[in-house]
């Protein structure tokens, strides 16, 4: 029995109607792709078999053990879809798609016929004892069983062939699935596969590799110390690099840094961002494209409006004359502008690169982009604790501690935490140093303030999707502070001292209101339903940034009702938003595609090298995951069965021919190890047999063997129920998302 089981799912969500059209058509390529790497499988056990001469009755993808009865109807679901005696063999297509199999005379996966298969053989072996066999390989093979005695066996069975013999079948489905997996990789590289490079786009502000003094713009080498730096490591490979390490051990990643320095650094991964699932991150992102990305209905309204319109696709070239060497650029030359207006140079109607077409040529066009106001409610929480020192920041080398609160900056007080960071951007070349007052609270519990002098750098990223609930970064010095949901001030003409909110007051919960429920459903086409839940405001995922946030992204015309209390008594109002005339969103609205790459081939030599690479790295990622789901570092949580393949698949087919030959790499990998787990009635566990049988020099009883095979199918689907379940889960989760 071969049985099919993947152990993470990655899933797509574009919008519900062309998710459908485009799955519908993605799934017919997804059905040949699984039926191939299972027919690939049975193949190899098939001719390994039949070139050891042993008879095979039947070749099956799925399964036909089992007849299905419709329920409430008179309608059935046969045992085989397809099938067709050809020779010796019948072949067909089971109506349980849950893997294959080889039937071989003296062999069967299910355990209610072992006992008459063995029987069986022996009695055609032995039904004509008189006769004298045409051709010696037709003779009766003598056979010891197990309580010691010798039985003739039918010579073209599979117990009539050699330890060795039945070890070579066995293993052949093994085989076959990393043969194809380096073939199928090695087509995918030779037509050209898109990936994302694992160059680091954002750093997240007191996470882990923030913390470290890892910037955006640095390209990871390696991760790991075993292995060599390699060039096209993928973003994604970080990714699993980081799940199988889990958050209790240090982590080597080898970067090379925009200045072209490759350093190593170790990083401790965190589940802190990711709480839920308790999935272990470094806090960074991949990085963005120089290419505009233009989005359109239900969430038009987020792009800026530009001089002349922007479109899908534009390369930005420049910013204010400053020409782009590295996608990073355009983020850097954008936290230092946050106001005023800047001029884009882009490319339109070239090739990613900026080249001709052969549609038409590109041109250049000057685009003017206005600054974008954050949008507040007219008053300033109060400023946490600094939670993160970035390691050689200026902060770092003016002697700013953790757990420091910052109480003035040259000789004023801080103001609104929120857009302090951008208040300190350096304004001049070189940058002025500049006088920062910090409380601290030594080991005794005496508190004092020392004056520091720090000198800021100019920021490489801004404050943009680090508003969800965690610290705020002050990139131009490296800290990274938390914001309390503790009114620390208030505009006098502002909508928050008109809803009666004071000093001191402590918000405790903030709700959304859209104008109309035409607006609702066209904020819940870009939002998760959980942004239009009352949100419980405290000091961790769910603080006052998060809040914050979800403003920027609503509807001009939504509302915002807090309650918060006041010498114990809860109060509550709801508030207009407001536009800041000193505070900006440093993006500006713009948003860029993700920067990806086509990687091909340019010879038959190096398709299969990297074929090879290919298949061995996802080998080595499964036998890591197994060993992390033993080990408790990976939730079983995470397991997928059938719908979840299948799903994974037509989101990979979705993409293309070469995605989906990736993910059939991948699922080779994943039958591959799977399938040699010594488990009884996998092949794993019928090799385990074998060498039993090697060592003792007789079979293994047959009761136990049926005993244990019974045991190992009713753990496998058991497992396969579990992971089937957990598929679900994920996908009610994404119907709720898609219909509120």
């Amino acid at each position: 029995m071969d049985i099919g089981l993947i152990l993470a799912a990655t899933t797509g969500e574009p919008g519900l109607a062309s998710w459908l059209m485009w799955r519908a058509i993605a799934l017919l390529g997804v059905a040949a792709g699984l039926t191939f790497v299972i027919f690939v499988h049975e193949l190899g056990h098939f001719l390994v078999a039949k070139a050891c001469g042993v008879k095979c009755e039947k070749f099956y993808v799925g399964f036909d053990f089992f007849e299905f009865r419709i329920p409430f109807t008179n309608w059935k679901i046969p045992r085989s879809l397809f099938k067709v005696q050809w020779g010796e063999t019948e072949y067909g297509i089971g109506s349980l798609p849950l893997g294959g199999y080889v039937k071989m005379l003296g062999q069967d996966d299910d355990p209610r016929n072992a006992e008459t298969e063995a029987a069986r053989i022996r009695s055609e072996a032995v039904a004509h004892p008189g006769e004298t066999p045409t051709k010696p390989e037709e003779a009766p093979v003598a056979a010891q069983t197990v309580e010691g005695k010798t039985v003739l066996l039918d010579p073209r069975s599979y117990p009539a062939k050699s330890v060795p013999a039945r070890m070579a079948i066995i293993s052949a489905g093994v085989i076959m699935n990393l043969i194809f997996g380096v073939i199928l990789a090695a087509v995918a590289f030779a037509g050209g596969v898109r990936e994302l490079p694992a160059t680091i786009g954002g750093v997240t502000p007191g996470s882990p590799a923030w913390t470290v003094g890892i910037v955006p713009g640095s390209k990871i080498l390696q991760v790991g110390r075993r292995g060599n730096p390699y060039e096209y490591l993928r973003f994604e490979d970080l990714t699993t690099s980081v799940i199988l390490n889990g958050y209790d051990r240090d982590l080597p990643i080898l970067i090379r840094r925009p200045d072209g320095q490759a350093v190593w650094y170790e990083v401790r991964p965190s589940d802190r961002l990711k709480p839920l699932t308790r999935r272990p991150t470094l806090g960074v992102t991949h990085e963005r494209s120089n290419k505009i990305g233009v989005p359109t209905s239900p969430d038009a309204y987020l792009h800026p409006v530009t001089t002349p319109p922007l479109e899908d696709k534009d390369i930005v070239v420049a910013i204010d004359g400053q020409k782009i060497a590295a996608n990073g650029d355009i983020v850097a030359l954008l936290a230092r502008r946050p106001s005023g207006t800047v001029t884009l140079t882009v490319v339109r109607g070239g090739d990613e690169d900026g080249s001709s077409t052969a549609k038409k040529q590109p041109e250049t066009l000057t685009v003017s982009v206005p600054p974008l106001p954050m949008r507040g409610i007219g008053a300033a929480m109060q400023i946490g604790p600094i939670v993160a020192v970035r390691k050689g920041s200026p902060a770092e080398e003016a002697g700013i501690q953790v757990k420091d609160l910052i109480v003035e900056v040259n000789g004023e007080s801080i103001g609104d935490p929120l857009s302090l960071p951008q208040r300190l951007v350096p304004q001049s070349s070189p940058p002025e140093p500049i006088k920062v007052v910090v409380s601290r609270t030594d080991r005794q519990g005496v508190e004092s303030k020392r004056t520091l002098t720090v000198t800021p750098e100019p920021p490489l990223q801004y404050n943009d999707d680090y508003f969800h609930g965690g610290p705020v970064a002050i990139e131009s010095i490296g800290v990274a502070y938390n914001v309390t949901h503790t009114v620390a001030a208030v505009d006098a003409d502002g909508p928050a001292a008109a809803a009666g909110l004071a000093p001191g007051d402590v918000i405790t919960h903030a709700e959304f209101l859209p104008a109309n429920e035409k607006q609702r459903k066209r904020e819940r086409r870009i939002m998760p339903s959980e942004d239009f839940k009352p949100i419980t405001i405290d000091d961790n995922l769910k603080s006052w940034t998060y809040v914050f946030t979800r403003l920027q992204r609503s509807l001009p015309d939504t509302k915002i009702k807090l309650t918060w209390t006041r010498d114990g008594k809860e109060q509550s109002a709801v508030l207009d938003d407001v536009e800041s005339t000193t505070f900006f969103d440093e993006s500006r609205g713009l948003a860029f595609y993700g920067d990806s790459r086509i990687r091909r081939s340019t010879s038959l030599g190096e398709s299969l090298r990297l074929g090879l690479r290919e298949t061995s790295e996802r080998l080595r990622e499964v036998l890591l995951i197994l060993h992390s789901l033993v080990t408790g570092r990976i939730s079983p949580t995470n397991l997928s069965g059938a719908p979840g393949i299948i799903f994974a698949a037509a989101s990979f087919a979705s993409e293309g021919p070469s995605k989906l030959l990736m993910f059939l790499t991948m699922l080779s990998a994943n039958l591959a190890v799977l399938n040699f787990l010594p488990i009884p009635a996998l092949d794993g566990g019928h090799m385990l047999f074998l060498a039993a049988e090697g060592v003792r020099g007789k079979p293994v009883d047959e009761r136990l063997q049926i005993r244990l095979t019974i045991a190992g199918v009713i753990c496998l689907l058991s497992l396969m129920v579990f992971a089937t379940a957990m598929d679900i889960g994920r996908f009610a989760e994404m119907i709720q998302e898609w219909f509120g």
